[in-house]
């Protein structure tokens, strides 16, 4: 290849591979620029800090009435719901988020909130006045009062934030709350198990 200066055809192979140089350095750079953004986004989201729950293949051949999985470490963000509006003929269900929400009361979310007994259901929520570390519990309610549903208990995450998953096989309406160790519960959330 003919690189010298005094040559006309030189001169533009030299302004080619010039070119061409600058170009491979500019993209190196702004590759590791937006690698380095992009790597510093996901650690301040947390993404990196998920963690699978320990029965990933799902639940066992036998049937079981309870059975609970351990709290996953995932960290809710602070709206993650949609507000829907209730109908005028039906009363929302306690799943149902309201528009007129406190931002600083508790909520609880289930996911599905209709299910077979062998389905996992996600109970979800925040205590928005508690930090980090605090101990919560899922509560049934079963005849008339509260009861501690399958000794599940969880600690809060940055911000109040909670997540475990359970299977249940009592089927009909199911009342969950979620409790903090303060004496402080979450709204009732209603599980349909078919």
């Amino acid at each position: 290849m003919n690189l010298n200066t005094d040559d006309p055809v030189g001169a533009r192979n030299r302004a080619i591979v010039f070119g061409v140089v600058t170009l491979v350095v500019l993209g190196i750079v702004i590759g590791l620029s937006v690698g380095l953004l992009g790597s510093r986004a996901v650690d301040s989201t947390g993404i990196d800090d998920v963690q699978a729950p320990n029965n990933p293949a799902g639940p066992p051949d036998d049937p079981i009435d309870d059975f609970t999985a351990t709290p996953s470490q995932t960290e809710a963000t602070e709206d993650t719901f949609e507000p829907t509006e209730p109908s005028e003929t039906t009363e929302p269900s306690p799943t149902e988020p309201s528009k007129t929400r406190d931002p600083d009361e508790p909520t609880l979310i289930a996911s599905p909130d209709t299910a077979t007994g062998d389905e996992q259901v996600t109970l979800s929520g925040r205590f928005p006045g508690l930090g980090a570390g605090v101990t919560v519990a899922v509560e049934r309610k079963e005849g008339g009062s509260w009861a501690s549903f399958a000794d599940v208990t969880m600690t809060t995450d940055q911000g109040g934030t909670f997540s475990t998953w359970i299977w249940t096989g009592n089927s009909g309406r199911n009342l969950f709350r979620v409790t903090a160790e303060t004496g402080e519960s979450t709204p009732t959330v209603i599980v349909q198990i078919t």
